[in-house]
């Protein structure tokens, strides 16, 4: 219609036509890019080697101390690699402490206590007494003997006699011109008995009729103390 007027048609311009035409070129641009850094960051980085062993950060490396070789009785043998030491750690002792003295020495025994004997009581000591025996009258079959009798001590004592004759007879016994005490005779074993006690420094004389014995008696005592003869 000639009342009617179009708007003059726009076109593209000619280079962002060819790439919207031709995508293959951005695909290839970008290829080429990954292909580049691909190779940089391959020429950059370098793997670890055969002796490569990491080393933490501000510590200088330590090298390991070589392996020491023994003999032995079937030939060479190697021994077992020492630990490395690591910077910033101490190792463990592993050999035992020494013993301190005082668990070094060693205690003694407690001494065993002294035996202790079983007391015993002891024996009274006798009497201080002086005896002495003899003979006074012999006769067929039997005799007359007297012992005396002395207190040695200051004070007042009793007394016994015992006068033994194996096989006699005893036929009696008294005191001389003193209080009588008590005799038995059994056996030929004459025992007398003090009537009043025997004063301190004083004497007294027992006398005895003996028969079928010998003048010489077996024993003779008078308390506790033998008899001497005179």
């Amino acid at each position: 219609m000639s009342g009617t007027r179009r708007a003059p048609r726009q076109f593209p311009p000619h280079g962002s036509t060819a790439v919207a035409s031709s995508p293959w070129i951005l695909v290839s641009i970008g290829v080429v890019i990954m292909v580049v850094l691909l190779v940089i960051a391959v020429g950059a980085y370098r793997g670890p080697g055969p002796d490569f062993q990491p080393v933490p950060p501000g510590q200088p490396p330590v090298a390991a101390a070589p392996i020491p070789e023994r003999a032995s009785s079937a030939g060479r043998e190697a021994s077992a690699p020492p630990s490395v030491a690591v910077p910033g750690l101490s190792p463990r002792r592993t050999d035992p402490p020494s013993p301190t003295p005082s668990a070094a020495r060693t205690t003694p025994p407690p001494a065993a206590p002294p035996s202790v004997a079983p007391s015993r009581t002891p024996a009274p000591p006798p009497a201080p007494i002086e005896a002495r025996y003899r003979v006074l009258h012999t006769f067929h079959g039997g005799f007359i003997a007297e012992v005396s009798i002395r207190n040695a001590s200051p004070r007042d004592l009793d007394w016994v006699a015992r006068v033994e004759y194996p096989g006699g007879r005893v036929v009696t016994a008294w005191l001389e011109g003193v209080p009588q005490g008590t005799f038995s005779g059994a056996d030929g074993t004459l025992t007398y008995r003090s009537g009043p006690d025997l004063a301190g420094g004083s004497s007294v004389y027992l006398r005895f009729h003996i028969e079928s014995a010998d003048p010489r008696p077996a024993s003779c005592r008078v308390s506790g103390r033998i008899c001497r003869s005179r």
